[in-house]
């Protein structure tokens, strides 16, 4: 046998006449380092290296890793520009251009000693004018052991040599239309004028009827005005007022006879009838700084304004179009040397949405100065037909001149928070209307059933631990009395569903509310296409007292209005949870669809058919039944509706007010819908919410003829009393 030693000698020798074979069959070269050169042998590895770098330079460029490509600089290139200065030039060249991407492929490369040449060619995917390929050639010199580029502008392209640069003459597509349901504007564009004056021409014989006409439809007196030019340089211009076409055609005669007038005509993004739904559409603001480029690279122009919220933001590319233009090469001095690259605009796509142009303006015309929501929306559906968050504001305060800012100033410093969407991102407890909910987890756990009563009293000792009062005890009304679960619903029994959060609780079922809310699409977004909020519903009760309030809607329970009509759609409509939308279809200039809306489900309500029926009879009782809350407010209606009134209690002022229910008026012209109202710190639910709730049926059902009586704080329909009244009211809940 071997001695183990020499197997490990006998491998040795073998490994070192392979190592000999390797080296002795390896052509022999100068180059170990493949970024190093030797001056005796500038063979094809010296090539090699440069072109590596020269690859790095141009990858860095397609990351656009511009502090990365300013490294590979030679020491001469780093004397003759510095790192701010090369950034600038590359992302100033890529604006102009509208660049999306860089694709290069290396040609050839040459090396020689220490110098070094690599052609490449890059092709500028740009995505206004297509794309464009340049062939230029890269100088590389070896210093300190490394290839380091010689660089000038003429790498960008080679066109920019001699101080010359490119020039963007943009043209601005025409924005889309944003449309109601039938096609009635809400957004869209209209002839208007900037009027102004320049002070060192205006003839002073002239210059009191000048005032005087400008006072007649500016928001300034002749003696304002009188100021206002003689503080103003002779060659400024100083803006007075925009105005459409049509407003300034009584004055424009008599302006164009003045001196000193400067009368400037241009398209104006235009809101109709002061905002239809302006927190649905929103409005526009100036490109922000940190968005700049990715907006020019777009064709934007520095000075536009893109949406800001709601649709206008959500749809800008749509809305936007495909900006155009011209790319041209100037000298040092601005002469334009030849062009570049050319590309036609494309106007813009209209939105046709869901809503309700009519129903829309009469409902914001009926909630006075309150804080309040109203969401209207097709039960077998989900398009959302009237959206109200109130108070309002008009959009086009953000497209006007400085002059005019008071207003838009305002709207950020007003408490009432007007430019706040109640509607989606308003988070509310829900008070009694929750109890849809909860009598639907107490007749899915099988805790109660139809046929279970209980006497409704005045207060009730709860978890054996605290004592807990209905509505009727602050009314000083008598109790309520023995009541069917049904019935529970119907006169909104808070001892009824005390009993069902602590039941729930004491039988090991303390995350069945928050479960079933889930399943109802509360404590999550709903999808719609502008900012909203998820609300909040805690995972569990986590003690008894905490589950008998989350039955009645208090607690930590935090809802949104959209979400509130959501589910009652879900209920009227069989259990289907629809996608709420606010988008009918989007079109192009042409009429060709790009967007056509078709019904999504998002899922539904986890409760049977038995439960869903037994909660829809407590909601018809609610409006239909002598006892129901919601009885005196909808008395004389003549459309039938089921709903539920709720009056939420805050940490801070009055509750909040609630009604939410449904048509059943099964017409084929008009389908039926649900409705959602909230009014913050209004009171009770029956008495403040419920008459906006009559309003928008009886409107939708009247063609818009019927305001259906006067609301609380009305003086005449849509004429509101001043103060506004909190709404407190000594009805039920």
């Amino acid at each position: 046998m071997r001695h183990p030693l020499f197997a490990k000698f006998q491998k040795g020798i073998i490994s070192l006449l392979i190592l000999g074979l390797i080296v002795a069959c390896t052509p022999r070269t100068s180059a170990v380092d493949p970024f190093v050169s030797s001056s005796e042998n500038p063979d094809i590895t010296t090539a090699a290296s440069a072109q590596a770098v020269a690859e790095r330079f141009l990858e860095a460029w397609q990351a656009e890793d511009y502090a990365a490509m300013y490294r590979m600089l030679s020491t001469l290139s780093h004397d003759a520009v510095t790192e701010t200065d090369f950034q600038n030039y590359y992302e100033d060249a890529a604006n102009r251009l509208t660049l999306d991407f860089i694709d290069f492929q290396v040609l050839s490369t040459m090396a020689k000693t220490h110098q070094a040449e690599v052609a490449y060619r890059v092709d500028f995917n740009t995505r206004v004018f297509g794309v464009h390929s340049r062939e230029m050639v890269m100088p590389l010199t070896f210093e300190n052991n490394a290839w380091q580029i010689q660089w000038s502008r003429t790498l960008i392209l080679p066109e920019l040599e001699d101080g010359r640069s490119l020039e963007f003459v943009h043209q601005v597509p025409s924005r889309g239309q944003i449309l109601d349901r039938q096609g009635a504007p809400m957004a869209a564009y209209e002839d208007a004028l900037a009027i102004g004056l320049v002070p060192g021409e205006i003839l002073p014989q002239q210059a009191a009827l000048l005032y005087e006409t400008l006072a007649e439809f500016s928001k300034y007196d002749a003696e304002e005005l009188a100021v206002m030019v003689d503080s103003t340089p002779d060659d400024w211009y100083l803006p007075i007022i925009t105005l459409s076409r049509g407003d300034a055609a009584p004055y424009i005669e008599s302006l164009r006879g003045l001196s000193g007038v400067r009368i400037d005509e241009f398209r104006e993004r235009y809101y109709v009838d002061g905002g239809v739904a302006p927190h649905v559409l929103g409005y526009r603001l100036y490109i922000p700084e940190e968005e700049l480029d990715e907006y020019l690279r777009l064709g934007y122009r520095q000075d536009e304004r893109i949406g800001a919220i709601g649709l206008e933001a959500v749809y800008e590319a749509e809305l936007s179009g495909v900006h155009g233009g011209s790319l041209y090469l100037v000298d040092s001095d601005g002469k334009i040397l030849s062009l570049f690259a050319a590309s036609q605009p494309e106007s813009g796509q209209s939105i046709t949405t869901t809503i309700d142009k009519q129903l829309q303006m009469r409902l914001q015309e009926s909630l006075g100065d309150l804080r309040a929501a109203v969401v209207v929306m097709e039960i077998d559906t989900g398009r959302v037909l009237a959206m109200v968050s109130n108070p309002g504001f008009d959009p086009n305060a953000f497209d006007k001149s400085e002059t005019e800012g008071g207003l838009l100033e305002s709207y950020f410093t007003d408490p009432n928070q007007p430019l706040f969407n109640r509607a989606t991102q308003g988070q509310y407890p829900l008070g009694s209307v929750f109890k849809m909910i909860s009598m639907s987890a107490a007749l899915e756990k099988n805790l109660y059933s139809q046929y279970s009563s209980f006497f409704c009293g005045q207060s009730m000792w709860v978890c054996d631990s605290v004592t807990l009062y209905d509505w009727t005890y602050a009314h000083g009304t008598g109790a309520s009395g023995d009541l069917t679960l049904v019935e529970g619903l119907m006169r909104s029994c808070n001892p009824w569903f005390y009993r069902i959060g602590q039941g729930l609780y004491q039988e090991g079922y303390e995350d069945t509310l928050s479960q079933m809310a889930f399943g109802f699409g509360l404590g999550k977004e709903t999808g719609i296409e502008i900012s909203e909020e998820a609300g909040n519903i805690p995972e569990t009760a986590g003690t008894c007292v905490n589950s008998a309030q989350m039955a009645i809607g208090q607690g930590e329970i935090l809802v949104t209005p959209l979400q509130v009509a959501s589910f009652v759609s879900a209920l009227a409509n069989g259990g289907i949870l629809y996608k709420p939308t606010l988008i009918n279809s989007i079109e192009k200039p042409s009429g060709e669809e790009t967007i056509r809306f078709e019904p999504e489900i998002l899922g539904e309500i986890p409760i049977s058919e038995e439960t869903r029926a037994l909660v829809l009879e407590g909601l018809r009782l609610v409006i239909e039944d002598g006892r129901g809350t919601g009885y005196w407010a909808m008395r004389g209606l003549n459309v039938p509706v089921s709903g539920k009134t709720g009056t939420a209690q805050t940490p801070t002022g009055d509750a909040h007010a609630w009604f939410a229910g449904f048509t059943r008026q099964n017409d084929p012209e008009r389908p039926d819908i649900a409705i959602a109202v909230l009014i913050e710190n209004g009171g009770e639910g029956s008495a403040v919410a419920a008459p906006v709730f009559r309003r928008a049926v009886s409107l939708y059902f009247s063609d818009y003829t019927d305001p259906s009586g006067l609301m609380p704080w009305e003086e005449e329909p849509y004429l509101p009393l001043a103060p506004t009244p909190t709404g407190t009211s000594t009805s039920d809940d």
